[in-house]
């Protein structure tokens, strides 16, 4: 970072700057939590209008997909955890006095955290619109997962799974960085 900071004092610009491969991790972790706290902000503010908040409260378990499940997962852990995640991948070398274990496994846990949580947000938004409307129209809540099938689980499971493999690798990345160094044992 100390590079990244010294190029665009000196130029004025960071478009000039290089920036090496262990800051540049850590910059797509804090750029994908402000990414995901942005998205969750602005489907905040649209469910609080009068018309949202009616609709979601009229579909019921439909509605609750989309606020709290999808609202909470793109804040609390796309935002809050993908922030914890570059945070532990800037300040544990410092204090440990040794790199990252590897790189790969951070861009690795980087890319599944990030399809997981996107993938798990747009799943639990788009079923619950289209299971609200179901419900709407006359469905109960069962007859809607009839109707949309095997889709809905797996959207869900699968996304989640991939949430999941990214936060593991993240974990086995820091583990494996405290617990063992580098060509050692």
């Amino acid at each position: 970072m100390d590079s990244l900071v010294s190029a665009a004092m000196s130029t004025g610009t960071i478009k000039d700057a290089v920036i090496d491969a262990d800051s540049l991790i850590i910059l797509k972790f804090m750029v994908m939590s402000v990414t995901h706290l942005l998205i969750g902000t602005v489907q905040g503010v649209i469910q609080t209008f009068p018309e949202f908040a009616l609709w979601i409260r009229a579909t019921g378990p439909a509605g609750h997909m989309i606020d709290p499940l999808a609202h909470a997962h793109i804040n609390l852990v796309g935002g809050v955890t993908m922030a914890i995640m570059g945070l532990f991948y800037y300040v544990l070398p410092k204090i440990i006095k040794r790199p990252i274990y590897s790189r790969t496994l951070s861009n690795t846990s980087f890319w599944f955290s990030t399809i997981g949580v996107l993938g798990f947000f747009g799943s639990l938004v788009f079923l619950g619109i289209i299971e609200g409307n179901m419900i709407l129209d006359g469905m109960t809540y069962l007859q809607a997962l009839d109707a949309v099938g095997p889709i809905h689980h797996i959207a869900i499971i699968s996304t989640a799974i991939l949430m999941g493999l990214g936060y593991w690798i993240f974990i086995s990345n820091i583990f494996l960085t405290v617990f063992k160094r580098r060509g050692g044992d």
